[in-house]
């Protein structure tokens, strides 16, 4: 029995190293607050990008090729390694269906009902990539929500830019990228209703800053100057998110979309207990 347990113990302990290196593997780094906002807004855009071509296919397959080729341009390198290291399966796979999907696209015309079950087929394996890289405190956080809603509206403003073109910002517009406008308004209206998920009851700031988020929409929608779009984030939504989730956000400097600002910086966020 003696001779037995001799033999046993090397192996617990080999065996204890061995399963210590792996959760460290799978674990990877922690990530903060910010950057857990950051990638739940680039999972926002995929969904946003996907479902917008999916729509456009029947009208027009050029807008619905173009959403298609946003849904890869969104995720970044960077992006793939913070989701290998939670999980290298998820990581190849979701890169080899977002390649996929484009490719669909480069068919001169689509079957409707493949690119229904493509894009069913990305929001699951998103689901999945959110649950491995998104740690529970941090995907129930209303700190890190109000920073995706923050992200959502830089993310319109941008877009809602780009598809002015060189028209001049106090100017009525003239939309020249039909994909970017519907990009801008989807990204706007997932930001009013991620906030409707997170405000709080019995506010007046809170009844505001609904109020202001519906007035970026209208704006938007009324394809209005690009000047009255920023103005109201400026002057409105981006005191109101920092007064009421503690952001920390420059107000200058608090839209730029998927977690930066204008200056290129990573937006911040806490990674609290504070839970909804």
């Amino acid at each position: 029995m003696n001779k037995y347990y001799y033999f046993l113990l090397p192996g617990l302990v080999l065996l204890l190293a061995f399963n210590s290196n792996t959760n460290n593997f799978i674990l990877g780094h922690t990530f903060s607050g910010g950057e857990s906002a950051t990638f739940l807004t680039l999972v926002e855009m995929m969904k946003i990008e996907s479902q917008l071509a999916e729509k456009e296919l029947p009208s027009n397959a050029t807008i619905a090729k173009e959403h298609a080729e946003h849904t890869t341009e969104h995720l970044t390198a960077n992006n793939t390694k913070e989701i290998k290291e939670r999980n290298p399966r998820l990581a190849t796979e979701l890169n080899n269906t977002l390649t996929d999907f484009v490719k669909t696209f480069e068919s001169k015309s689509p079957s409707q009902s493949v690119v229904k079950d493509k894009v069913s087929n990305i929001s699951d394996i998103l689901s999945e990539v959110v649950s491995a890289r998104i740690d529970n405190q941090q995907l129930n956080n209303v700190t890190v929500k109000a920073q995706v809603v923050n992200d959502l509206v830089g993310e319109s403003l941008e877009h809602y830019n780009s598809s002015l073109g060189e028209t001049v910002k106090t100017e009525t517009p003239k939309i020249v990228d039909d994909a970017d406008y519907q990009s801008a308004q989807a990204a706007v209206s997932r930001a009013i209703d991620l906030y409707n998920e997170i405000k709080p009851s019995g506010n007046a700031n809170s009844t505001e800053l609904g109020k202001s988020l519906n007035t970026l929409k209208d704006t938007i929608d009324s394809k209005s100057p690009f000047d009255q779009a920023d103005k109201t984030v400026d002057d409105k939504i981006t005191p109101l998110l920092n007064g009421m989730f503690k952001l920390k956000l420059a107000v200058e400097e608090a839209h730029g979309g998927e977690g930066q600002d204008h200056g290129g910086n990573e937006s911040k966020a806490s990674s609290g207990n504070e839970t909804h």
